[in-house]
């Protein structure tokens, strides 16, 4: 995200509105958050919420449905744009996935276009129970060559390989 697209994005944001419940707030996961970037960041997620509404029974009022749920994007760019560091931004995401506000449903590669996506968890609401299913935050994947041996170690290890071939060849 660019300059010009963060503040294309300011401009249309203007008139949205986030909700958050009042379970949530005032949830054991919510109170134990100790970073405070991360509530911040809790809140740029739900900002990121897409849905429609769907109409119930005749005479009941409509409800929301989240329609992006496991495919919410949050550069670290965007962050960056948002005043947080990579550091900042890297313990809010961990801190949230923590106590179960976030789960992550594909790791980015750290290359162009390939963000990391999220889901919005409801495993907060088991937070400090013997129910709260603690899982692991994902390692980072950008360090995986995916066999184009695009690394510079992997360069160097095949020049030595090209080298040792081809002096057992002469022997």
């Amino acid at each position: 995200m660019n300059e010009e697209q963060w503040n294309e994005y300011k401009k249309r944001s203007k008139e949205w509105n986030i909700k958050i419940s009042f379970g949530l707030l005032h949830s054991r996961a919510y109170m134990e958050l100790d970073y405070c970037p991360a509530v911040k960041v809790l809140n740029w997620f739900f900002e990121k919420i897409k849905g429609e509404w769907i109409a119930q029974r005749k005479g009941k009022q409509k409800r929301f449905q989240m329609t992006n749920n496991g495919e919410i994007s949050f550069p670290y760019r965007e962050a960056e744009h948002r005043g947080l560091s990579h550091q900042r931004f890297n313990r809010a995401l961990r801190e949230l996935h923590r106590v179960g506000f976030l789960d992550v449903t594909k790791p980015g590669s750290a290359r162009k276009g390939d963000y990391s996506q999220f889901a919005l968890s409801e495993r907060w609401k088991q937070y400090g129970t013997d129910t709260f299913e603690a899982i692991e935050f994902p390692q980072s994947v950008h360090w995986i060559n995916f066999g184009y041996g695009s690394t510079k170690r992997s360069k160097i290890r095949r020049k030595r390989e090209k080298k040792n071939l081809g002096m057992s060849s002469h022997t």
